[in-house]
């Protein structure tokens, strides 16, 4: 029997960025027959794109108007809006009861929109651009600029656009305005099977890790995850979060920072303070931030570590984004150290 997964007649489909009164109602079903949601002990809606899993949001059961209905709704809050840029979207229900897990719709995916509001159209609302393509259109900029004698300016590379004064100060303006910055890069995705179920969500290696850490001695920082996983135990000490390091000289042997969030349900978002060890000579491995007992099946995602105790959304290390209001600035940098940018 297949589960589905349906907008209802009244419900809209469209939701402009900036509007967080918006609501959409869809039906879970088997077959188009509304499922009874009456034993349902949990309600996750997750969002993603083309790129894959994007977040989610928790729906409470209580909350529910009539159970027997199918109907789940899902309130585009300030929360779940952030960092949502416009697009195509496409939604599932995880629905959690004593017989298991079930996931609507079983096949493919129910679709919906994210559109520009009037201001995105002129540009005071700030869209975003990756980093590979903003290097690619800052390579094309530092092309236009003469190599050679210009007289009293000298010669300007990439290397000299880089480190001039104006490229400088934006710099350090995205670094000073910069709050909850996730200090890992290529945090995404992943699917854990089996017991003792290690991550791998981020791009950082072990050499990454160690200058990291060895930046960070002595701080706090929070290290935070999604996840849902079938085989959690609640209580089990196995329960933790951390990277495995050796202090000093001993790289013989290796533990902590193995952190024990309070979480007692298998679903959630997990985080954990703690303070660097100092003297940090290795780090272990790149993957084993994350441990659960038991044996079941899951995923993780959308990995942070940032300064500070307290843990904060999640969003990209700002190596991988700028917003087109940042591509700006450093497009009048380049204009004034002689160059021009293309538009794209």
């Amino acid at each position: 029997m297949a589960k589905t997964l349906s907008f209802t007649d009244t419900s809209p489909q469209t939701v402009k960025i900036g509007d967080t009164t918006t609501s959409f109602t869809l039906i879970c079903g088997n077959d188009n027959v509304a499922t009874d949601l009456t034993k349902a002990t949990s309600i996750t809606v997750k969002l993603g794109n083309n790129s894959g899993y994007l977040k989610s949001a928790t729906v409470d059961p209580t909350s529910l108007t009539d159970p027997t209905t199918g109907q789940v709704t899902v309130n585009f809050n300030a929360d779940l809006m952030t960092s949502l840029t416009a697009g195509s979207y496409a939604i599932e229900v995880w629905v959690v009861d004593p017989t298991g897990t079930s996931i609507y719709p079983s096949d493919g995916s129910t679709g919906f929109t994210i559109a520009n509001n009037i201001q995105s159209a002129n540009g005071s609302t700030i869209t975003t651009i990756t980093f590979d393509d903003f290097v690619k259109e800052l390579n094309k900029a530092a092309s236009t600029i003469a190599k050679g004698d210009k007289g009293d300016t000298g010669t300007v590379d990439n290397t000299g656009l880089i480190s001039a004064p104006a490229f400088q100060s934006l710099q350090t303006q995205v670094n000073n305005s910069a709050v909850g910055t996730n200090l890992l890069t290529g945090t995404g995705y992943h699917t854990v099977t089996g017991s003792n179920a290690y991550g791998y969500l981020s791009n950082e290696t072990t050499d990454d890790l160690l200058v990291l850490f060895k930046g960070l001695e002595g701080q706090a920082v929070t290290v935070s995850v999604d996840y849902e996983y079938s085989g959690f135990i609640a209580g089990s000490s196995s329960n933790r979060i951390g990277w495995e390091t050796a202090i000093e000289a001993d790289t013989t042997t290796h533990s902590g920072p193995w952190y024990y969030p309070n979480n007692d349900s298998g679903s959630g978002r997990m985080s954990s303070t703690f303070v660097v060890p100092k003297n940090i000579t290795k780090v272990w491995s790149a993957m084993g931030y994350i441990q659960f007992s038991g044996s079941g099946t899951g995923a993780l995602s959308h990995l942070k570590l940032e300064k500070g105790s307290v843990a904060t959304d999640w969003c990209p290390n700002p190596a991988e984004i700028l917003t087109q209001s940042d591509y700006a600035k450093i497009k009048a940098a380049i204009v004034a150290l002689g160059g021009h940018c293309h538009e794209f």
